[in-house]
């Protein structure tokens, strides 16, 4: 390889890593030229119109890191890719875990512990612990910490770099005015973006630097476009954010947590509870029909009140079941009945068969008798 081929080698594989990491090139070419050992890129070229030129060595040196960002193979294709069996297990410092990906976001989960990196660059990392291995956990030493963040951020890198070969160029590098291609919205270009989550005025440099997540709320490209067009004139007008300062440090966010399934009651718990309980108090076709009629409203105490269709449901009869159900959830339950037309006449005929299809036989052949009957197939 001649030293001038080699510096062709070296500048394409600064444009891969400008691409892969949404930097612009003079970026990614003074970083090329600091893993050789030089200040920035001009001082490298420099050196090679003299006596230094880059061996083999170092162009492979720098071609292997800037594949391991940008190589999709293997393990890291799934990973990419969202196959469900993408997990890259491992160990940092002893402690076995498992690597993958969900939505965008990175998962590393070990014994006790995990750590989520969200696909929101500006979003803090979340190191949850178990609540039984609180004073064990191998999370709670800093240094062990940070190294396995820096394991999960390696597969972040490459999780962006195939998002970013996947965008136009121009959503991750404004131009001089600093407009900037939407990654999704074909030809949508500007230089100014709205949130319609927050409703936040947000420039081109600001969104492509955080990857078209809004630097406000957090919220996905698929929220961001180039009018706030669900804006009335007498609302509000949209806030410029304020980003953070560049390269700040995010420090994660570390938590106590007890994984044990949690139950909290919500109306539409408790109304599901209580109509299969009525099904189950049910004992003929009508019934049925009266408890999928019923209506069920639940307060704001859980508190449960089942209004009955007089036709369908007897109005002596009690939901033993539903009751029953709402004492173990802990809850009043109010009984009314109501009056409306019923769906079908002579209702009573449910009462004489547990059958739906006995009961629609017998329905259907009452109509027929007085000559007042369609099917589907008469219609």
């Amino acid at each position: 390889m001649t030293e001038n081929t080699k510096l062709k080698t070296l500048k394409l594989l600064a444009k891969r890593y400008a691409r892969a990491t949404g930097q612009p090139q003079h970026v990614a070419l003074d970083f090329v030229a600091s893993r050789m050992g030089f200040a920035h890129w001009n001082a490298l070229t420099g050196s090679a119109k003299g006596e230094w030129v880059p061996s083999e060595a170092q162009v492979a040196t720098i071609k292997a890191f800037v594949e391991r960002i940008t190589s999709y193979e293997g393990a890291t294709f799934d990973h990419i890719f969202g196959s469900p069996d993408a997990v890259t297990r491992g160990e940092v410092r002893g402690h076995p875990y498992e690597l993958k990906t969900m939505l965008g976001d990175v998962r590393m989960d070990g014994e006790g512990w995990q750590i989520v990196l969200p696909e929101n660059p500006l979003a803090a990392p979340r190191v949850e612990i178990d609540i039984k291995h609180a004073q064990t956990s191998p999370m709670n030493d800093r240094v062990l910490r940070e190294e396995a963040i820096g394991i999960a951020r390696e597969l972040m890198q490459s999780v962006k770099a195939r998002r970013f070969a996947d965008w136009p160029r121009r959503a991750t590098k404004p131009d001089a005015e600093g407009n900037v291609r939407h990654p999704f919205l074909e030809m949508e270009e500007s230089n100014l973006w709205y949130c319609l989550h927050c409703n936040s005025e947000i420039t081109g440099p600001q969104i492509a630097g955080n990857q078209w997540h809004c630097p406000s709320c957090g919220a996905s490209p698929i929220n961001i476009f180039p009018e706030a067009f669900w804006l009335e004139p007498t609302d509000e007008k949209p806030v410029p954010v304020q980003s953070r300062a560049e390269r700040q440090e995010i420090e994660p966010i570390v938590s106590i947590i007890d994984p044990r399934p949690r139950l909290d009651l919500n109306s539409d718990q408790v109304t599901h509870l209580i109509r299969a309980a009525l099904f189950e108090d049910a004992t003929n076709a009508s019934e049925r029909m009266g408890a999928s009629l019923a209506e069920i409203w639940v307060d704001d105490d859980l508190d449960v009140v089942v209004s009955f269709e007089d036709h369908y449901w007897p109005e002596d009869k009690e939901p033993t079941a539903a009751i029953k159900v709402a004492a173990l959830l802990g809850i009043e339950i109010e009984l009314e009945v109501t009056w409306s037309d019923p769906l079908f006449a002579w209702p009573g005929l449910g009462t004489v068969t547990q059958s739906t299809a006995e009961y629609t036989r017998l329905m259907l052949d009452a109509y027929r008798s007085h000559g007042a009957t369609r099917t589907k197939d008469e219609i």
